[in-house]
């Protein structure tokens, strides 16, 4: 039986009181982020599989339930808390605009990261000057300042289709995923940049994947795979959030993981 997401201790997150998945007993640690559209257990469900050889934290970010509710996403505030569970040093792995987190969570304690995964981060910012992230942050933009905020079904499709991203909503929204496009009502994803240059002085180890499917992802991935001189990794034809297609995106991440250890034990 799956374990209902928990709290964190005190001792593992004294400012935050956000909830987690838990999976895994032994091995090194990995902090999985979620993005906009999910939340801990679905967006991380094809890797519990590797709870047999990590121990695995995937918090539930604030204003998705059971962690506490926010009026307003703030990428920075997440960043804290993420750095927070990072304790005395973890893997950290984070999709979508969980990769933005994962990336500022990184910068701000980069002592604490054994390597750092991002799976389609929009940081539009840093894909600047390169014209597909470009039209994409201009269209985030316009469609952000013309979508009525309180239709959340139509809201959610729109954002989708902007993105050229294919994803049937079922009907009536769930609660859960209500909550999920709520909270992406307040987000502004063509400002959500990371701190390149601080990143770019760490020596932990870089992943960065695409699948494919948002051209402007592609030139946000490639700036910063070349900013963070990262192994960039597309896996054609997979979704936006490309750990969900299983095993391919799982071994690559083992392999990086394995990596980011050896070099540490050297």
């Amino acid at each position: 039986m799956p374990r209902p997401p928990r709290p964190c201790s005190s001792k593992d997150d004294p400012m935050t009181e956000l909830a987690a998945e838990r999976w895994g007993d032994s091995g090194p640690r990995i902090v999985m982020v979620h993005g906009s559209l999910s939340s801990a257990a679905t967006a991380f469900a094809e890797q519990r599989v590797l709870a047999d050889r990590y121990q695995i934290t995937a918090p539930y970010r604030r204003g998705y339930h059971p962690s506490p509710s926010t009026p307003r996403i703030d990428p920075n505030r997440d960043a804290a808390e993420i750095a927070e569970l990072l304790g005395d040093g973890a893997h950290l792995v984070g999709t979508s605009m969980g990769g933005v987190v994962a990336m500022r969570a990184a910068a701000l304690a980069p002592e604490k990261v054994r390597s750092l995964t991002v799976i389609e981060p929009p940081a539009l910012p840093n894909g600047a000057g390169r014209p597909a992230a470009d039209r994409l942050a201009t269209a985030l933009r316009d469609y952000f300042s013309g979508a009525d905020p309180a239709d959340l079904e139509s809201f959610a499709v729109g954002f989708l289709k902007v993105l050229n991203v294919d994803m049937t909503l079922p009907s009536p929204l769930p609660a859960p995923l209500a909550e999920a496009i709520r909270n992406l009502t307040t987000e502004r994803p063509w400002e959500t940049g990371v701190p390149l240059e601080a990143l770019a002085r760490t020596t932990f180890p870089k992943l960065v994947v695409t699948g494919g499917g948002t051209p402007g992802f592609e030139d946000v991935a490639d700036a910063l795979a070349e900013g963070l001189s990262a192994k960039r990794v597309l896996f054609e034809g997979s979704p936006h959030a490309v750990q969900r297609i299983g095993q391919k995106f799982n071994d690559e991440l083992i392999a990086h993981l394995q990596n980011a250890e050896t070099s540490l034990s050297a």
